[in-house]
């Protein structure tokens, strides 16, 4: 049965899909990234998930005490036309048949007024100036914002209770983590950290769609994907 996670609880290890690789291992992603920001939004076409994904992506670098990565409720095939390797400098987890949200019971809202915050408001206004329409069942999709430990325990939890609240920026991710005393200490090695092994980090290339016509806005087509099917871990943790 679906229940709210809290501080203390334990996410399950699982393999999941990006636009660009198959089957990865969440518990590898922790290894490499941990503590690690876990960010839950909308599909990636909806104006306010690719809004706060460029705005990630272009302050990724503010990141220095964690990782970073975000869940969408999207088919990871569909993204592959438009989502390359280097596109962004975090992985982008695809769930389109919700698993994980249900797992997780992050809410749906229905109606604008009960979902929007002012700032909501301000990027669906601008969205619609370049096609946007949004959709006819009036359903959104609530974030949740998790910091997780290696070993996958919760280290933190907030439920969105409106579209936009969620981290600002990862500027804010990493305020986050040193207020709650888990950031990882700078290294100064001369080098970038190897931060994940699913995206470069080279600089950051606007995201295909957001400043032009978008054509992911409507609702996934959420019976045609596998993503998140097994929450088997297939990697064990080696000795």
């Amino acid at each position: 049965m679906s229940k709210r996670i809290s501080a203390g609880d334990r996410l399950p290890f699982f393999r999941y899909d990006t636009p660009y690789s198959a089957q990865n291992s969440f518990r590898q992603l922790l290894a490499h990234t941990a503590p690690l920001v876990l960010v839950f939004m909308s599909n990636f076409g909806h104006p306010v998930t690719r809004t706060f994904a460029e705005r990630y992506a272009r302050t990724c670098e503010d990141l220095t005490g964690g990782g970073f990565a975000l869940v969408v409720r999207s088919r990871a095939d569909k993204l592959s036309r438009t989502v390359g390797p280097d596109t962004l400098p975090y992985p982008l987890l695809c769930d389109a048949r919700g698993v994980l949200y249900d797992l997780l019971d992050i809410p749906t809202r229905s109606g604008a007024l009960t979902s929007y915050s002012l700032e909501a408001w301000q990027i669906i206004r601008e969205a619609r100036k370049h096609g946007y329409r949004p959709p006819k069942n009036g359903v959104q999709q609530l974030p949740l914002t998790l910091v997780l430990a290696e070993d996958g325990t919760v280290l933190f939890s907030h439920y969105g209770a409106s579209l936009t609240d969620i981290p600002a920026d990862c500027a804010a991710m990493q305020k986050l983590l040193e207020d709650m005393n888990v950031a990882r200490p700078p290294v100064d090695d001369g080098e970038d950290d190897d931060v994940t092994i699913y995206a470069g980090r080279g600089e950051v290339p606007d995201i295909p769609g957001l400043s032009a016509q978008v054509h992911e806005y409507g609702a996934p087509e959420l019976e045609q994907t596998m993503a998140f099917g097994v929450f088997e871990d297939p990697y064990p943790k080696e000795s």
